[in-house]
């Protein structure tokens, strides 16, 4: 059909410049500080440091920048610079990408901050910053190998570039190897000074325990930041990180002189007092977490090591006030019922330490490799109270487990006794227990390596303090998400535009369905849509918004004809019935149409209708042979077969080579038991196709008919050796052997019919024949009974050797 150049003029193809969009403008107003609002506590990092996914130097005013870039992408393009617009209109997209990026990792949606940045690495691959963004966020989403390769090709070719050696020697960190971080972080430093990169290097040195290499970096640190309870805090965590706990401690005493409410000091610096002297440390790090949880109550980590401090001081009262506590702030967390289970055990409430057991046991499972030991001494004690309350066979299995778990650990230990790749300081067990192990250095509880997730992170953006895993969005960021979705809209609707008027259709439907996931109700973008995947012969992907399209606009007569035609590409012909029935009083005289319409009527059994249909076409294609080829089906349908022969015949006489028309007029003929002028055309259409199988199949069965049982023969088992699962070429071809004689390849035959079509009631007729002249008697009768049930079973459905349509 002659569809009308809808991507001339704007006519039909709309750019999204048709509506200027003053509320894109608007909403960038009130934001213009979203992105730099910083909590006050932490004045000193936060004018240094970046957060994890630094935007290597973000824009003052991000949403004035987005702005900026999309209104320079309008103006080219209407100064009809179509590069400089689609350059603009690129970075656009990927500003906007990246910066939703950082919202998402803002609120610790990591998987969806990936999946933006690998969106903008596919329409901008070789932009650096967008690959440095993707990098970090690959590193923080575990996939370290991934990030590893990119940085390193980055910093192949471009050794000046401070952020990508930078994070390049986090990652070194993060892998243990010192030697390599000290030099990407010191070269990062030395091109670009940051403060973030700077204390990663700090960490390096203490890593490689070139101690006073690293005391006098952070003493330069400090003399250029001045002095902070965040600096210390800092300082303090990079001790621990690198398991130097009596170096920590003067940092978080410090920390606490500066500021005593400091979020989390008393509690580190409890945690470090347990590291440095162990189990002495208990008292001194007793008073630290109370003093925590006094300022901060609602801190589970630190009211668990509270708790587990009272156990080990055998104050059960205190130790139960603080492990409920936890409980109640982190009622999914298995390990605190563990320690609830042994204070209820030691005041004598069996009962109830064998129920907080039992909780701990089923949430845990199968534990992994870092909660073994703290599984088998679950067990152990879930064994011991069971035998205390006179359960003797329950306790013996949890005694088993208990064991069994003992063993696990031990052959862990074994195997990775020489391991290097990770040293035990990184491994997230304390030397003082495994109570304790990594409980501060967590961020959440998803999180059992804080000391990792440090490195892959990078440093907080408010106080020292536990992140939440998933935080809420606030109202600002809904507000940029919606402006930035805006922008991006209509940047892919006007990208997808430029591609449609140079005819690239599948990527001009590809930019618009982009368009239509940030901006759905884009004025405009399913017809677009609609139409770029039509032409790009991408019919599944065309119906939805042809379908919104018209149901906003009934009366649109091009679309209706654009989703009639999708409709019959993917076969929908009751659909394509359904949507075309406007017409049927004036139909259209598109060719292409009315041959979709008409076909699909003829397979939705209405010939009439179809016929109809086709006349029309003939007045303007009476010299179209394939029009002449589905008017002969039609009325084949609806038995009127001389009009059917005679339209068949038409449309082989207008192309003698023309496929099928030999073969519907052989099946037409075939009805009126014509044999002999059935099988001329069999044999036509053979000489045209002669590997066309249902052919074959009829020209056998049509010989069958006639009484040539050698050729028929020949015909049908060349058919079912193709066609091997097609049951009535079995059945014929059992007939045919069965009237030659040869009751056995009669047999095998209809055997393999019955197995196909177990109801086709004529298999059992003929398989008794069959039978009861080999001799099968019993065989037989059985098969005549079968035939008998299925007579009156079948009455209204019998089938019949001869299909109209292919089977």
């Amino acid at each position: 059909m002659n569809a009308p150049d809808f991507f001339d003029g704007g006519r039909r193809l709309r750019n999204s410049g048709d509506d200027p969009m003053p509320s894109v403008r608007n909403r960038a107003i009130p934001l213009n500080g979203f992105w730099r609002r910083v909590p006050a506590s932490l004045m000193v990092v936060a004018a240094l440091a970046l957060s994890f996914i630094p935007t290597a130097r973000a824009a003052d005013n991000p949403a004035k920048e987005l702005q900026a870039q999309f209104e320079a992408a309008k103006a080219s393009l209407a100064a009809g610079d179509l590069a400089s617009a689609e350059s603009h209109y690129i970075d656009a997209i990927v500003l906007g990408l990246r910066q939703l990026a950082k919202i998402s990792l803002s609120l610790g949606q990591t998987d969806k901050a990936a999946t933006y940045l690998e969106s903008a690495l596919r329409l901008k691959p070789d932009d650096v910053e967008t690959q440095l963004d993707a990098a970090g966020v690959w590193f923080r989403n575990g996939q370290v190998a991934k990030a590893k390769t990119l940085l390193k090709s980055l910093v192949a070719t471009q050794p000046s570039h401070a952020r990508a050696r930078g994070l390049l020697g986090r990652i070194y960190v993060f892998e243990g190897d010192s030697d390599n971080a000290i030099q990407e972080l010191k070269a990062s430093v030395d091109l670009e000074d940051d403060f973030e990169t700077g204390y990663f290097l700090g960490i390096a040195y203490l890593k490689a325990r070139k101690l006073a290499e690293a005391s006098a970096w952070f003493h330069q640190l400090h003399s250029t930041m001045g002095e902070s309870a965040a600096l210390h805090m800092l300082f303090g965590r990079a001790y621990l990180v690198a398991k130097i706990p009596q170096q920590a401690i003067p940092e978080f005493r410090q920390a606490i002189r500066l500021d005593p409410k400091y979020p989390r000091a008393h509690g580190f610096l409890g945690y470090a007092y347990l590291e440095h002297y162990q189990e002495e440390g208990y008292p001194q790090a007793r008073q630290e977490f109370e003093k925590e949880v006094k300022l901060h109550p609602d801190e589970y980590q630190v009211q668990e090591l509270l708790g587990i401090a009272n156990v080990n001081l055998r104050d059960f009262p205190a130790a139960e006030v603080a492990l409920l506590h936890a409980a109640r702030l982190r009622p999914k967390e298995a390990s605190v019922y563990l320690y609830l289970g042994e204070t209820y055990a030691a005041t004598n409430r069996i009962k109830a330490a064998v129920e907080v057991l039992e909780k701990y046991v089923s949430m845990v499972g199968n534990p992994e490799e870092d909660k073994l030991r703290e599984a088998s001494r679950a067990y152990y004690l879930l064994g011991q109270n069971l035998r205390r309350l006179g359960r003797e066979e329950e306790a013996r299995k949890a005694l088993a487990r208990s064991q069994q778990i003992r063993e696990a650990k031990f052959k862990y230990d074994v195997k990775h006794i020489f391991d290097e790749k990770k040293s035990s300081e990184d491994a997230g067990e304390s030397r003082v227990s495994d109570r304790v192990a990594d409980l501060l250095g967590a961020g959440s509880a998803e999180e059992k390596q804080g000391t990792q997730n440090m490195i892959r992170q990078g440093l907080p953006v408010g106080p020292v303090g536990k992140q939440p895993a998933t935080a809420k969005e606030t109202a600002a960021a809904k507000q940029y998400r919606s402006f930035v979705g805006e922008i991006l809209g209509s940047s892919y609707n006007d990208l997808g535009v430029m591609r449609a008027k140079d005819s690239k259709f599948p990527e001009a439907a590809e930019f618009f369905r982009q368009a239509a996931a940030w901006k759905p109700d884009l004025p405009g973008l399913d017809l677009n849509w609609g139409f770029a995947s039509f032409r790009a012969e991408l019919y599944l992907e065309a119906v939805p918004p042809l379908e919104r399209q018209l149901k906003a606009h009934p009366d649109d007569s091009f679309i209706r004809q654009l989703l009639g035609l999708s409709y019959s590409m993917l076969e929908k012909d009751e659909k394509v019935v359904e949507v075309l029935h406007p017409f049927l009083e004036h139909p259209p005289d598109d060719a292409g149409l009315l041959l979709a319409w008409g076909t699909a009527l003829v397979r939705t059994r209405q010939p009439g209708a179809a016929a109809g249909i086709f006349r029309r076409l003939l007045e303007q294609n009476a010299d179209n042979p394939s029009v002449h080829l589905l008017l002969g089906k039609a009325y084949a349908q609806q038995e009127d077969y001389a009009s059917a022969v005679n339209e068949l015949s038409n449309a082989s006489r207008l192309d003698p080579r023309l496929p099928e028309a030999h073969y519907y007029a052989g099946l037409v003929y075939l009805r009126q038991k014509e044999f002999e002028s059935a099988a001329r055309e069999f044999r036509a259409e053979l000489d045209l196709r002669p590997g066309d199988l249902h052919t074959l199949y009829h020209l056998g069965y049509t010989l069958l008919l006639q009484g040539q049982l050698p050729e028929s023969i020949s015909l049908l088992r060349e058919a079912v050796k193709a066609m091997p699962d097609y049951e009535l070429a079995h059945f014929e071809l059992g007939r045919a052997l069965l009237q030659q004689g040869d009751a056995a390849g009669a047999i095998e035959s209809l055997e393999r019919a019955k197995k196909l079509a177990p109801e086709h009631d004529a298999v059992y007729f003929q398989l008794s024949q069959a039978y009861r002249r080999a001799g099968r008697v019993q065989e037989a009768g059985q098969a005549v009974a079968a035939y008998q049930k299925l007579i009156e079973a079948n009455r209204l459905k019998k089938r019949e050797s001869l299909e109209m349509d292919k089977p």
